[in-house]
């Protein structure tokens, strides 16, 4: 609870200072809109290609995720063929990743344990409780939305970034970029993305 609150002291200014003369949606306040989406999910799943950056090697994996918030969320990894079928698992309120089948060694990418499967998780974190340090429309026509974030009491460019992109219309999560210290360790592009609502609310998945 500590850091919600310079998060949301920060978007509050932001609205009232920003908001267009003509009174279309800002992108802090399609943030915050996000946000309350992401929190009403009780799943999601989705195809994701990662890329990882150690020093001057790149390793390229793909695998499909399906994340669930009271449950346990599945990772499973589809390419490169050696390792495809290794399954990890993330109890409710886990941090520590239990793989199925072979052993798996993917090293660290920063010093607070974030590994190249544990980013599709650290990204939900980030979404639903992470500070938004910037907020942006992307794309030719702004159909996409930006969001960065970063811990509020280092400066930026300092410690673990991520550069978050969503359909704007949708809300879909569409890629992730992790950095570290300034250099960019891990990007990920997600496909196929469809959610589950909580059984006590209304809508279409998307």
């Amino acid at each position: 609870m500590r850091r919600l609150l310079p998060c949301v002291l920060m978007i509050t200014l932001l609205l009232s200072g920003c908001r267009p003369a003509g009174g279309g949606e800002t992108p802090e306040e399609a943030a915050l809109a996000l946000r309350e989406a992401y929190q009403a999910l009780a799943g999601w799943s989705a195809s994701v290609d990662i890329s990882v950056c150690y020093t001057e090697t790149v390793y390229d994996f793909s695998l499909d995720a399906k994340w669930s918030r009271d449950g346990e969320t599945v990772l499973t990894i589809t390419a490169p063929e050696l390792v495809a079928g290794i399954t990890a698992r993330v109890a409710q309120g886990e941090t520590v990743l239990e793989y199925d089948g072979a052993g798996l060694s993917l090293g660290l990418l920063d010093d607070s344990g974030l590994t190249p499967v544990s980013a599709v998780t650290a990204c939900m974190e980030q979404i639903e409780k992470g500070w938004m340090a910037q907020c942006a429309w992307a794309g030719e026509n702004g159909e996409y939305l930006q969001i960065s974030f970063r811990d509020p009491e280092r400066e930026a460019n300092a410690g673990t970034q991520f550069l978050l992109t969503f359909d704007r219309a949708g809300h879909a999560l569409l890629s992730a970029e992790a950095s570290a210290q300034g250099e960019t360790v891990l990007t990920a592009q997600f496909t196929n993305f469809t959610t589950e609502l909580k059984q006590d609310d209304t809508g279409d998945d998307a």
